[in-house]
């Protein structure tokens, strides 16, 4: 198991291009879950599902759900971030990559989460619309989906696809972590109020969201979305994820402010890897090489603090959860120095005031 927060409770499934790939628990909980529904005794509460067309739904879902996060290390690359580890869960990926500190690096990595899912709906409903099918739209509908009985695997896989990609964009499109719209709304106000300004207003806009969701299930209790699902339901999980997500992004705000992480000490052999001394040796080194040279070893040393900066706010939000102790070294080395970092400023605030 990972010890990280979005990696906690994980399986490991292999590396790929230098990218570890795990699975969540919760994806294969979901799978019994829908197996349990597929193998109870035919009851009028309870729809009855094929087996199969279980383990099509559960197939097509982690298909998606990969590319969706193939599609986002992808753009990462390409604006100058590192995707170093993919936790594969039932709504999407649970990790996020490391992006330089840029806006609009965040905002096109963010955007082409929701942008996959929109490409693989919009694919499968137009090659429906080309088999001959005008009722596709049906499939459209999170809780009541009307599926047309076809006697072709590859049709009825593409109104698969169709549904559950409907449910997994609405779903990242959420303003809580780990979907991707939290990502596109701290994206956008960024460079407006500030980075941390924005998380703070996406975590009350989390909140506002919440609200709003919860009393909307007040006054919509005696409606029903199916024959079996009452309106109220689904708003209260709604209203209960938004709560929740709004108070972890508060949290990750607090600790961005810097309290706290300027008061560790601790010996630097004890956090720094031999591979951060030699790096500090290499600097010394270079010292009399040309101007050119040192200036780019300089990029290079920005560039590694700005992308360990950016990883400040996740595994600080991380150690919330599961503790100072279940962080890695590595995690570890990468807060002491952007502790260490953080005095020197605040030292040279003092020393300009």
């Amino acid at each position: 198991m990972n010890r990280g927060g979005g990696g906690s409770w994980s399986l490991r499934l292999g590396r790929c291009l230098g990218v570890e790939i795990r699975l969540h628990l919760h994806f294969p909980l979901l799978a019994l879950a829908a197996l349990l529904l597929a193998s109870l005794p035919p009851q009028a509460a309870v729809p009855q599902l094929p087996v199969r067309s279980v383990l099509a739904a559960l197939a097509i879902l982690l298909a998606s759900v990969a590319l969706h996060e193939a599609v986002r290390a992808l753009v990462a690359r390409r604006v100058g971030g590192r995707t170093y580890l993919v936790v594969l869960g039932p709504t999407g990926g649970w990790v996020q990559p490391h992006l330089p500190a840029d806006p609009p690096a965040h905002l096109v990595t963010a955007l082409a989460g929701p942008v996959t899912y929109l490409a693989i709906l919009v694919s499968a409903a137009c090659a429906l619309a080309a088999s001959g099918e005008h009722n596709f739209l049906e499939l459209f509908s999170p809780f009541q989906p009307v599926f047309l009985d076809t006697q072709s695997y590859l049709h009825f896989a593409a109104q698969l696809t169709v549904w559950i990609n409907t449910w997994l964009l609405m779903v990242n499109l959420l303003p809580i972590q780990p979907c991707d719209g939290a990502e596109v709304l701290r994206s956008v106000l960024w460079p407006l109020v500030g980075r941390a300004s924005a998380a703070t207003a996406a975590a009350h806009i989390a909140y506002g969201a919440a609200a709003v969701t919860a009393m909307l299930a007040v006054v919509l209790q005696q409606q029903m979305v199916n024959d079996v699902l009452p309106a109220w339901f689904p708003l209260a999980v709604l209203s209960v994820l938004l709560l929740y997500g709004g108070n972890r992004a508060s949290r990750q705000r607090y600790y961005d402010a810097g309290i706290d992480i300027d008061h560790w000490q601790s010996d630097d052999d004890q956090w720094l890897g031999a591979e951060w001394l030699d790096d500090d040796r290499t600097a010394v080194l270079v010292e009399h090489l040309q101007e050119k040279q040192q200036d780019a070893l300089d990029r290079k040393r920005r560039e590694r603090e700005d992308r360990e900066d950016a990883r400040v706010d996740d595994i600080l939000a991380r150690m919330n959860e599961v503790g100072f102790d279940q962080l890695s070294d590595e995690e570890r080395a990468v807060l002491k120095r952007a502790s260490r970092r953080y005095r020197q400023r605040q030292q040279h605030r003092s020393g300009g005031a």
